[in-house]
């Protein structure tokens, strides 16, 4: 019903022979060919630049830089070959430039006879880069031309490191040279700066210096001041002691007078208190006994009073009593009374007496007075003596005090002017130390000075003295030291020129299978005329070479007016591209003819794959891997392509003969091929009416 559905309606004629078998094994790795196969050819070809082979030609002559020799270009060789990015081939410029045309190197690289001194000349007058040939022929391979431009890249910065070095060199010989007197300078400035700070330091100590002696000289003239001051006071309070040491002396000699005439009265005066001395005695002898009657007296006369008062107070107590009764009482006080009467009487006498010795003792008083009154002006002028010298006694106190107070003022101004005189010695000591750092510190910033004058005008003299020209041309150089003198032996003016080739050998190749899908590769009515094998092959042949010439003309006159491809031989690229056509038509009508119609298309197909990927037609063959490399010369494509690119990019030579060769061997061979099978095809048999694979 759904016959779609039924996958075994259509595969059931595979189920019977090998071939339908292997059919299907080819269909099920045809998009493996097509998609893993490429890819495993081309995964990483820039990987691979290590086989590709470059010619290295070494011209350098060398050079003299400040009397070394300086080789750049044997540098550059090693560096280039040991770094294995390239397979540098060392060899000369006529092999170098025949092998880039003949195609044993992709391209060649030539280190000219003045690259070292090139490389050096930036430290001279005239600095000029330096400079790499690089010579590529684009009919070798155009993307190999390609590789080789990003590999002159890294080559060219190889170079511009080693003439940067070289030119940094040369630069820092100068700088160096510069350095050493700047260094030197730099010394001098340090011995400059060292003197400078002695001399600051000494200049600091000065003026610690200058200040102490001020502070010195300061309390120096305060101290003077004081010690003046003082000096005054002494001397005043000298002359005052002088002029009370004279009233003192006056004072003192009346005193001595007096003192004369004191001592005469003195002697009158002390006989008569020797009289007054026995009156007195006598006087209180008298008094005594006086006393002790007064005393008894006394006694008396309080008993008589205090019998009164108790006789009146018992009168008055007892009125009534008559008074009579108080007789007894009054009659002893009449008895106290007379016994006092009697005492008194009986010291009347000694109270007389006292009277008549106080009377001598009042004369001898008398005339104690009148010698003491005698004796008085003396006693004035003793009195007035000692008066004076009190008073020049206390002056001269006074003034000894000043002069004591004046002595200690002198005394402490001393000590100032001492302490200050001190100072005064230590400032002048540290302001000498000071100078002596100054003058040491003054000869060491002379030296400084004149050390970093001179190295300094030795450092510009040793430095480069540059023009603003010479300054742009070397700083050119340094921007650029390296310069890649590019050439081409044959350049393809485009890329899709340089891809030409191989677009075009894929072009007749797919031609020519869908050619043969159309066309029958060998009539059978031929086979059946009874023809022979030859006849029958060229009577399916020549339609197609008619188509493949009609391909032919259509696509060159595309690719020349239309798209702008501009070989350099323009008949020859023609008429090479139909030879291909027609070999390969006849390639692809021998596998049809030979191995059937469905496995001579497969056959075709995985040719194609295999040819696209080994045939050197993008990517140098050197850098596929090494089974696309052991397929390579054996792939028609790869002479299709090589014999293209010297027809269309130019530099026609044996390669060109030999591709011709190849695709005319094989459109000989193949329809030789086609020829004896399909005349062994003459006699039908049940294989070919019935046919194991049929499409």
């Amino acid at each position: 019903m759904f016959a779609f559905l039924s996958p075994g309606t259509e595969l059931r004629r595979f189920r019977t022979g090998t071939l339908p078998k292997i059919a299907i094994a080819v269909l099920l790795f045809i998009p493996l060919i097509y998609g893993a196969l490429y890819l495993w050819a081309f995964w990483a070809p820039t990987d691979e630049l290590k086989n590709l082979p470059v010619a290295l030609v070494n011209e350098d002559a060398g050079a003299r830089l400040d009397g070394d020799r300086v080789t750049a270009g044997d540098d550059l060789v090693e560096e280039l070959t040991d770094g294995g990015q390239l397979d540098w081939q060392v060899t000369d410029a006529a092999d170098a430039s025949s092998g880039v045309a003949a195609g044993d190197y992709y391209f060649a690289v030539t280190i000219p006879r003045d690259f070292s001194e090139r490389a050096v000349s930036v430290g001279t007058d005239e600095p000029r880069p330096a400079s790499v040939e690089v010579d590529y022929n684009d009919a070798n391979n155009f993307l190999a031309s390609t590789l080789g431009k990003q590999a002159m890249v890294q080559l060219k910065d190889a170079v511009a490191e080693q003439v940067s070095k070289r030119t940094a060199d040369t630069l820092l010989v100068g700088i160096t040279d510069a350095g050493d007197g700047i260094r030197r300078a730099a010394d001098g400035a340090d011995r400059l700066a060292d003197g400078v700070a002695t001399a600051k330091t000494g200049a600091g100590a000065l003026v610690v210096g200058i200040g102490e002696l001020a502070d010195g000289a300061d309390q120096l003239d305060a101290g003077a001041i004081r010690l003046a001051d003082g000096s005054g006071t002494l001397a005043d309070g000298l002359a005052q002691l002088r002029d009370g040491a004279g009233e003192l002396a006056g004072g003192a000699a009346q005193l001595a007078d007096g003192s004369a005439l004191l001592a005469g009265k003195v002697g009158d005066a002390a006989s008569g208190s020797q009289a007054l001395a026995a009156g007195a005695h006598a006087l209180a002898d008298g008094a005594g006994a006086l006393s002790d009657g007064t005393a008894a007296l006394a006694g008396g006369t309080g008993t008589l009073s205090a019998g009164i008062d108790e006789l009146l107070a018992a009168m008055q107590a007892h009125p009534e009593v008559p008074a009579a009764a108080y007789l007894d009482s009054v009659q002893q006080l009449a008895d106290g009374a007379s016994e006092l009467n009697g005492r008194a009487q009986a010291a009347l006498p000694g109270a007389q007496e006292y009277a008549a010795k106080s009377a001598g003792f009042a004369g001898k008083t008398d005339e104690l007075a009148a010698a003491l009154a005698a004796g008085q002006p003396g006693a004035q002028q003793l009195a007035a003596g000692a008066a004076q010298l009190r008073d020049g006694t206390a002056t001269l106190a006074a003034k000894s005090g000043d002069a004591a107070s004046g002595a200690r003022t002198l005394a402490d101004g001393a000590a100032t002017l001492a302490g200050g005189t001190d100072s005064l010695v230590s400032g002048t000591g540290e302001l000498a130390a000071g100078g002596t750092k100054l003058a040491s510190g003054a000869g060491a910033l002379a030296d400084g000075s004149r050390t970093l004058a001179d190295e300094l005008g030795s450092g510009a003299e040793a430095a480069p003295q540059l023009s603003r020209a010479d300054l742009e041309a070397k700083s050119e150089v340094m921007s650029a030291p390296v310069a890649l003198d590019e050439r081409w032996q044959h350049e393809s003016k485009s890329f899709g020129e340089g891809f030409a080739p191989f677009f075009i050998a894929l072009a007749t190749f797919v031609g020519g299978l869908i050619t043969w899908l159309i066309l029958r590769a060998l009539p059978s009515r031929a086979l059946a005329a009874g023809a022979t094998g030859l006849r029958a092959v060229m009577t399916g042949f020549l339609p197609a070479m008619a188509i493949g010439l009609g391909q032919v003309v259509i696509m060159v006159l595309v690719l020349v007016y239309g798209i702008g491809l501009q070989p350099q031989y323009w008949l020859g690229t023609a008429a090479f591209i139909y030879l291909v056509t027609l070999a390969f038509l006849a390639l692809q009508q021998m596998f049809i003819v030979v191995l059937g119609s469905a496995a001579g298309r497969v056959v075709s197909l995985v040719l194609l794959m295999l040819q696209l990927s080994s045939s050197g037609g993008t990517y140098p063959v050197e850098t596929t891997p090494a089974f696309f490399q052991a397929l390579h010369p054996f792939m028609p494509a790869t002479y299709v392509v090589n014999g293209l690119r010297e027809l269309i990019t130019g530099g026609v030579d044996s390669r060109l003969w030999l591709s011709v060769l190849v695709m005319a061997g094989i459109l000989v061979g193949s329809l030789a091929i086609s020829a004896w099978s399909a005349g062994k095809q003459r006699v039908w048999s049940i294989g070919r009416l019935h046919p194991e694979l049929v499409i």
